[in-house]
């Protein structure tokens, strides 16, 4: 009897400790939300990640008016509260032509004709070391509640 009251105790204090966790357990975040403008225009697209010294990173994608809107574990969440290193990526890909119709896709393939590899080349719409962790020089600070934090980039 001892040993399966002794078990039933190990079983109860398991379940405790795992009820324990069942909280969010999650570190405290602040909203943050801004707009990303370089030389005084909006950036119509990228990403702008803040890396806390510990714990997730937070991103969010820049809409074609320059805004954003972080999130760190669930959408717009915001960013955990401390102090982040930030980078801000913004690249435009060529857009490839695509055939007209599946005959003129043939047509192509039977003729060669390829996409020019220097059409493919990657556009930075931002200077390349903002997107850079260590390198950007961006550093913010997110408090607990709503924040807003715009990057003027030179």
């Amino acid at each position: 009897m001892t040993s399966l009251h002794g078990t039933r105790i190990l079983a109860t204090l398991l379940a405790l400790l795992l009820l324990g966790g069942c909280g969010s357990g999650l570190p405290e975040r602040g909203k943050v939300t801004g707009k990303v403008t370089f030389n005084g225009r909006p950036v119509p697209e990228g990403t702008v990640t803040f890396y806390p010294k510990t714990g997730r990173s937070a991103s969010g994608r820049i809409q074609p008016d320059g805004t954003y809107t972080l999130t760190t574990f669930d959408e717009g969440d915001g960013a955990i509260v401390g102090s982040h290193e930030v980078t801000i990526e913004s690249v435009q890909f060529a857009k490839v032509p695509q055939p007209k119709s599946f005959e003129a896709e043939l047509g192509s393939a039977k003729t060669g004709k390829r996409v020019d590899p220097a059409a493919m080349k990657p556009q930075w719409l931002l200077p390349e070391k903002f997107s850079v962790r260590g390198q950007s020089g961006l550093t913010r600070e997110v408090k607990s509640g709503p924040n807003t934090i715009d990057f003027a980039l030179p």
